[in-house]
């Protein structure tokens, strides 16, 4: 797994003993600590990699990480994160019997000061760390690759994580949206896309694009908002987008919070929903049942997400080795928001 490209220096870090011999960072850090957990052959080959780049260990790190706390750290935007609660409920329940606890800390989706934030976060000397739906500046990264802990990036899929990757792909999530819809005869699709982490907006446009394009459609409709994907937002957002395209007939949003706003704002406006307005959401959280009509949504594994980390975490933690990236599928929800056409 290759790590993401670091200021040089001078010195060789773990990270470049890990990428000269291919194996992950935290199997040349179980090498140093607790070397009779690896496999001669690996080991032999770490060894020798160390000795070639002239690599000295952090004795201080090290002795600050043979004695880590029994606390996982996570770190997310903001705690309204769409999946947040059921992701943090799942991950708690796996690793709570082992003996752990679980520790929130939020950036507000904001970068200004976001290597305070981790750095503050390791301050507690954590078992491991997850970041949830969480981009990480190159200052971060090398503050979570130096730590040597198990660290898990959970969310969208990503080409080079920094540690165990755990997520879906947003990208195919939004086509299986648009797909269906369309064969139930939706042509002025527009998309309402907020504040979410860079990596997971990237998915989400990059199948947007292709599925409206393979309909021979103009992806032109889409508001990308710098605002929380929030109940608010939506309710907010929705009567500019129909001012600014009045022939629409799907509006897809991408969060279920957006989405029930949205509803709202038509209940509001006597808009019938689908019959005038159809629309739906992304994630499957429990708003998109209570909602009125319930919510065509496509569900994002959250909970599945949280007790696969928990697994991974606890199995590194042990000296295991563990799949570094794992996608878990999506699934699509058709229900009462768009019924009707």
């Amino acid at each position: 797994m290759k790590a993401k490209q670091r200021r040089n220096s001078g010195k060789s870090t773990l990270a470049d003993v890990a990428k000269m011999t291919g194996v992950s960072t935290m199997t040349v850090s179980r090498v140093l600590r607790e070397p009779e957990k690896v496999s001669p052959q690996v080991r032999e080959k770490i060894e020798a990699a160390i000795s070639e780049l002239g690599y000295v260990p952090n004795l201080a790190a090290s002795n600050l990480a043979s004695s880590t706390s029994r606390l996982v750290t996570m770190v997310v935007p903001s705690m309204s994160t769409p999946g947040c609660a059921e992701f943090s409920e799942a991950l708690y329940q796996v690793l709570k019997p082992k003996g752990y606890n679980v520790i929130l800390a939020e950036d507000h989706y904001t970068a200004a000061d976001e290597s305070k934030l981790i750095e503050m976060m390791l301050s507690y000397n954590p078992a491991a760390m997850v970041m949830y739906d969480f981009d990480c500046s190159e200052e971060s990264n090398n503050l979570l690759l130096k730590s040597t802990i198990p660290v898990v990036q959970v969310g969208a899929t990503l080409a080079t994580p920094i540690g165990i990757n755990i997520g879906t792909n947003y990208g195919l999530a939004i086509k299986q949206l648009i797909n269906a819809l369309a064969l139930k005869g939706y042509r002025n699709i527009a998309l309402l896309c907020a504040a979410h982490e860079h990596h997971i907006v990237q998915q989400i446009l990059s199948g947007w694009h292709s599925s409206i394009l393979s309909l021979n459609q103009s992806p032109h409709r889409v508001v990308s908002s710098s605002l929380p994907p929030t109940v608010q937002t939506g309710q907010r957002l929705l009567p500019d987008i129909l001012l600014n395209w009045p022939e629409l007939d799907l509006l897809i949003c991408t969060s279920d919070e957006l989405a029930s706003g949205a509803i709202a704002a038509c209940h509001k406006k006597g808009i019938s929903v689908p019959a005038q307005l159809a629309i739906a959401g992304l994630g499957d959280g429990d708003i998109a049942q209570i909602c009125s009509p319930s919510l065509t949504t496509v569900a994002i594994p959250y909970r599945p997400m949280g007790t696969q980390t928990g697994k991974h975490i606890l199995a590194a933690l042990q000296g295991d080795d563990v799949e570094e990236s794992v996608m878990l599928p999506s699934t699509l929800m058709l229900r009462g928001s768009t019924a009707v056409h």
